[in-house]
């Protein structure tokens, strides 16, 4: 029953997005490099990113279900997000009652949406193996029993997690850290204490370090590394001081809910509150406060939040029971606020109507290859296209932020590209982030060779479909 319950929650907040491409770049690229892997590319060596190749892997394994992949992306992340705001509810069963514990997995699924992750964000992915591992952590931190165990299984967890998103190494590290210290505090002697210390940060590393042999033997090891581990150095932020203050900002207001309630649930939720910090000091590590960075939040603090729905956690209640009303008010607000981002961000990015009308302009396996400059990796996927170069994610050639990012100059990248004149040209509007010297190439080489063939909204911002005129002397 709670089960089909947060199932119906979770299929009522993601409904709208069902079937739209342009849910998020992000996982429009994700879904692309998983199809492509199905044919024979190698992630970070045919087409570069930063994330973990487990994130690919599991779209790769979506795509091979067959049917509508980006349909079926969506509805395997519903499936993901389901089962860890299940997971949420048999944690915060730990501190409250099944009825405030089953209201905390509820809060999840509806602030996930709020926090942008209504699709298939790879925060989406990996907060499932982190909840895993984060009740396998606080019961062992509550029980101070079968540390060793529970220690290893929690940190293959978080490896599994860190090979989606590497930002689960922070909380990987408290969970160790804490269970560490539950041994310490039930008297374990130190050398087992420090065996088990070894254990664990090598079965937290086994994942990445399969994935990185993998790679050497194909002879692709120093790709591999730079993706992974060095190029994140060169990237610059692209959004200012004053621009991120802005957006951290809106994440409290949006997140406050689910912090009154913690709040009002006291310490009863300690090892939730603890790692609710932690999850939000690595995002505040990153740099940028992009809504959908924070989804990692919203795990421990929605198991934190369900104490607030406690009468237990009120001092008027006096101990007794679940507060529905207060669950209610609280669910109603997260509801609201759901659909009012879900709308807003449809209306910003672009519907699935938009998408077809751009692809359609574009054509089905277009000759040439398509050269998307700032446009919707999620082209390349839905034309067909053959890909002009590794570097297909927007930002990679056509944003400031990525000069010195990626391991070749983008100006030199985006003149190669053009010398072989691919058949069809798509032009986002421009943004303040765009990096001026390749779009200056790209419009020299448009007024020069290339026809409008047509303008599509997406969202906000006008795109323009430019082909290779076969006339041109």
């Amino acid at each position: 029953m709670q089960v089909a319950l947060l199932l119906l929650i979770a299929l009522i907040t993601r409904g709208a997005l069902f079937g739209n491409p342009l849910v998020h770049s992000d996982e429009g690229f994700y879904l692309l490099v998983g199809d492509r892997i199905l044919h024979g590319a190698w992630p970070f060596v045919d087409i570069f990113d930063r994330k973990p190749v487990g994130l690919f892997l599991i779209f790769a394994a979506i795509r091979l279900v067959g049917g509508d992949g980006i349909l079926l992306y969506q509805l395997a992340a519903t499936l993901c997000a389901t089962a860890t705001a299940f997971l949420a509810t048999r944690i915060a069963r730990r501190f409250c009652s099944p009825d405030a514990a089953v209201a905390g997995g509820l809060c999840y699924l509806v602030w996930l949406v709020v926090f942008d992750g209504g699709g298939g964000q790879a925060s989406v992915w990996y907060s499932l193996p982190m909840a895993g591992a984060g009740l396998l952590a606080i019961d062992g931190i509550r029980e101070r029993r079968r540390l060793s165990r529970r220690g290893a299984a929690a940190m293959l967890l978080v490896g599994i997690a860190m090979q989606i998103k590497y930002t689960a190494m922070f909380e990987g590290v408290f969970f160790a850290l804490a269970l560490l210290r539950a041994g310490w505090l039930a008297g374990r002697p130190l050398p087992r204490i420090a065996r088990d210390a070894v254990l664990w940060i090598m079965l937290a590393l086994l994942p990445t370090a399969i994935a990185l042999a993998v790679y050497m033997v194909a002879g692709h090891g120093e790709a591999f590394v730079f993706a992974n581990f060095l190029s994140i150095f060169g990237q610059g932020d692209p959004d200012t001081a004053a621009t991120n203050a802005v957006k951290l900002a809106e994440a409290m207001v949006l997140a406050a809910p689910l912090v009154w309630l913690a709040v009002r649930g006291g310490w009863r939720a300690w090892p939730a509150l603890e790692w609710t910090a932690v999850a939000l000091i690595a995002v505040l590590m990153m740099g940028t406060a992009e809504q959908h960075y924070f989804i990692p939040v919203m795990l421990p603090l929605s198991i934190a939040a369900a104490a607030g729905l406690d009468g237990c956690g009120d001092r008027r209640g006096g101990g007794r029971g679940f507060a529905r009303r207060r669950c209610i008010a609280i669910l109603s607000i997260g509801l609201a606020l759901a659909a009012v981002v879900t709308t807003l961000r449809i209306r910003q990015r672009g519907t699935a109507a938009q998408a077809a009308t751009l692809a359609g302009l574009v054509g089905d396996r277009p000759a040439g290859c398509v050269f998307g400059f700032n446009s919707e990796p999620i082209l390349y996927y839905l034309t067909r296209s053959c890909l002009p170069t590794r570097y297909i994610f927007r930002s990679h050639l056509g944003q400031t932020s990525e000069v010195h990012g990626i391991d070749v100059d983008p100006v030199t990248e985006t003149a190669r590209i053009l010398s072989h004149d691919p058949g069809v040209i798509v032009i986002r509007t421009p943004k303040p982030t765009t990096n001026p010297a390749t779009q200056a190439l790209v419009m020299r080489a448009v007024a020069d060779r290339y026809r409008l063939v047509g303008t599509v909204r997406i969202g906000k911002l006008p795109q323009y479909v430019y082909r290779l005129r076969r006339d041109r002397p």
